[in-house]
């Protein structure tokens, strides 16, 4: 066993044997029988020397001496056993177990190999005694073969077993004192609570600190004093089944002295402390973790700059209300609009402002609904908001209304009133609709509304999904067309009036569809100048019709041919325009007087001041510049003077009415006169009939194009119609494909 530095143990453990024995020997002498020989009234003296000796070996301060000052009584202990040994005639039976006594006490409380050290000294206590007596026998003299060396062997095997035994009460005691140790000091808050009664037992100094109470407040309190109310019962219920070594799988929450709440994380051990079935917990204070992960899932879901919901939280309650309303039969609305010219509002005022119209108008839409109903800004300025119970979609479209004409209440932002209106696209979900779904259908009719003028409401028909699944097809094949050399070009000439000669072409592209069959521009182009595909494709033509009409030029010396290209505003728009004019020229050896490139009039009003110096850089390059569709503008006359143009085309709403409208005739006699005035040629565009040819020749018009004279033609057709017009077209030609636009 272990004992301490100083001799204390020793000493008490000595003085206890002293008094066991001298009591043994006081009681044995009388009444077991004694040798022959022996001196009864001698041992019952050293009985009584050995009881002293206890008593006074007790009371000296052995805790101020070392351990081995304890050795010192081996003199006088085996000095006793000698003169018992002698008053006892050399009774073996009667002093044998003192030897076993002392070598005990030497493996108790000295390390192991001090009982071989004492073998001498012990033999002396043994042997001594009988030459004095003159007890010599064989049983006496041989007893010390057993004797002493079981002595000895009984006093290391104790010194071994105690060794042992100190080894692991110090290891125990190192454990405690480390796990002391570690409770006290460590930074996180711990505590050890009874598990019959919940009494704190034991706090560490981060508990103390952390909580706000001090150590003698939490001893005094019960474990469930740190919680609120509504947490008491599921703590209760959960010590109750927790495991030997639990963690808690919730979020606790605890009341710190001052009256705030914490979340904390608890991993708990069950322990026996102070004899007691009790807790050991860990406390970990995630209040802030637990409220940065609470701001990241509302981040994740809601809009930053409105804090509405976002697309991903919209998609999700509208996936859970599709789910509900599936049990109860009821209908699910979903509204998709978007703001009229909020671009015109950044770009004017700033971003700043546009943002704060943003959340603005989303704290009107949350307003304008109902508490249950969910609004969220998809993107940009487009929200959408979810109605559940949706009666009717005429009831939807009407609340949508009512949500537009809030909208168009003036903003009162930066100093300025802004009035802002919206389009907006109204849905019920149909059998078999999903999140993604009810939006596109929302989204298709809002564009809808966008498409008729703004500032409306639309309802989704199922003929919209097909014509935007039928636009998708179509903008897919159509980004594969030009690499499958899918489209055509077909060139309707320009007439000379007075000679019926052939003056140029303009060439017109066609889409030669592999399922649809050929498309005319007008079921294309617009979705080409939305993806931006017509820049491309508008390269491709101009490369292709500035090569035939060079070809052409080479073929017949003797005529002038003209080739005019149509230049969209996209195309007008693109830095690479002028470079890929000039090169396509250079390439065909072309001479730019005879390219005309041709711009309508709403081209120029898209981007006037951009347009014009594009115009002016393309007019140096040498080639000509017609202005199309003249007439159908706004205020393109305000331009004429200022553009670098050579040709105004007449618009064919004019020229229908020619033959039996007199004010249609005077707007062509008057666009005439300006182009003359102007030096600007002029070309009468959709002649189709010998009436309107003749009343065009009357006014003074010298150019005409239409199907009167030829519809677009293969480039095959073109040069047979040139070898057919020595003396002028006289005829026209077989009636037009009724899939081919009127003027392209």
């Amino acid at each position: 066993m272990e004992v301490g530095t100083n001799g204390q143990f020793g000493g008490r453990l000595s003085a206890v044997l002293y008094v066991l024995c001298g009591s043994l020997v006081a009681i044995a002498v009388p009444l077991v029988p004694s040798a022959p020989d022996a001196n009864r009234g001698a041992l019952l003296a050293i009985a009584g020397v050995t009881l002293f000796a206890g008593a006074v070996i007790w009371v000296l301060p052995w805790q101020r001496w070392p351990r081995a000052s304890s050795l010192l009584l081996l003199l006088p202990t085996f000095a006793l056993i000698g003169t018992y040994n002698f008053f006892a005639a050399a009774d073996g039976f009667r002093y044998a177990p003192f030897f076993f006594v002392t070598f005990g006490w030497i493996g108790l409380v000295h390390p192991r190999g001090t009982s071989a050290k004492v073998l001498p000294l012990a033999a002396a206590a043994y042997l001594v005694p009988l030459g004095a007596g003159n007890h010599w026998n064989a049983v006496a003299v041989w007893s010390i073969v057993y004797v002493l060396p079981s002595g000895v062997l009984l006093g290391e095997a104790t010194a071994w077993v105690s060794d042992r035994l100190g080894r692991t009460q110090r290891s125990l005691r190192e454990r405690e004192a480390s796990f002391a140790k570690l409770f006290l000091e460590n930074p996180q808050p711990m505590w050890v609570f009874d598990l019959e009664d919940y009494r704190f037992l034991e706090v560490n100094a981060a508990a103390i600190e952390h909580y706000g109470y001090t150590r003698g407040e939490f001893l005094t309190m019960r474990v469930t004093e740190i919680r609120p109310a509504d947490d008491v019962r599921a703590f209760l219920d959960e010590v109750a089944v927790a495991p030997a070594l639990h963690h808690s799988p919730l979020a606790w929450r605890h009341v710190l002295k001052d009256g705030r709440v914490i979340d904390a994380d608890v991993t708990a051990h069950r322990v026996e402390f102070q004899g007691r079935a009790a807790m050991l917990s860990a406390i970990q204070d995630v209040t802030e973790r637990n409220g940065l992960e609470r701001e990241l899932r509302h981040r994740a879901f809601h809009d930053a700059l409105t804090d509405l919901a976002n697309r991903s939280l919209f998609a999700n309650r509208l996936e859970h209300a599709l789910a509900r309303q599936a049990r109860n039969d009821s209908a699910i609305g979903v509204i998709v609009l978007d703001l009229d010219g909020f671009k015109t509002v950044n770009d004017s005022l700033g971003h700043t402002v546009g943002d704060a119209l943003l959340v603005a108008a989303g704290d009107r839409l949350r307003n304008a609904v109902r508490p249950g109903d969910t609004v969220a800004r998809l993107g940009g300025d487009e929200f959408a908001i979810l109605l559940e119970d949706a009666p009717t979609i005429d009831r939807l479209g009407a609340q949508a209304d009512r949500i537009l004409r809030s909208l168009a209440e003036p903003f009162e932002l930066a100093g300025k009133s802004l009035v802002v209106t919206a389009s907006a696209g109204v849905t019920l979900n149909r059998p078999g609709d999903g999140p993604d779904e009810l939006i596109r259908n929302a989204d298709m009719a809002m564009y809808l509304a966008k498409r008729d003028g703004k500032a409306c409401v639309r309802r989704f028909e199922p003929a919209l999904h097909n014509a935007a699944l039928d636009r998708l097809e179509l903008e897919a094949d159509l980004r594969r067309a030009l690499g499958r050399d899918e489209f055509v070009v077909r060139y309707q000439p320009t007439i000379e009036l007075a000679t019926g000669r052939i003056n140029g072409f303009e060439a017109l592209i066609r889409w030669q569809h592999p399922r649809r069959g050929l498309l005319g521009p007008l079921e294309f182009i617009p979705l080409a100048e939305e993806t931006g595909l017509i820049v491309d494709i508008g390269r491709w033509v101009l490369d292709r019709a500035i090569r035939q009409a060079r070809d052409w030029q080479q073929r017949h010396l003797t005529r002038d041919l003209t080739i005019a290209v149509n230049l969209s505003a996209r195309q007008l728009r693109d830095p690479h325009l002028v470079a890929d004019v000039a090169a396509a020229l250079r390439d065909s050896g072309l001479a730019p007087r005879t390219l005309t490139l041709e711009i309508t009039e709403t081209v120029l009003m898209d981007n006037s001041d951009a347009a014009i110096d594009r115009l002016h850089q393309l007019k140096a390059l040498g080639v000509r510049l017609a202005i199309d569709d003249f007439g159908t503008g706004y205020s393109s006359l305000n331009y004429l003077r200022a553009l670098p143009v050579d040709i105004v085309k007449i618009d064919k709403v004019f020229i229908d009415g020619v033959a039996s409208d007199k004010e249609a005739r005077g707007l062509i006699k008057a666009i005439l006169s300006m182009a003359d005035t102007l030096d600007l040629q002029t070309i009468a565009e959709g002649v189709e009939s010998r009436d309107q040819a003749n009343r065009l020749e009357q006014l003074g018009a010298a150019l005409v194009q239409g199907f009167y004279y030829a519809q677009p033609l293969t480039p095959e057709a073109a040069e047979a119609l040139m070898t057919t017009d020595a003396t002028g077209l006289q005829t026209p030609p077989a009636p037009r494909d009724p899939a081919i636009s009127p003027q392209h």
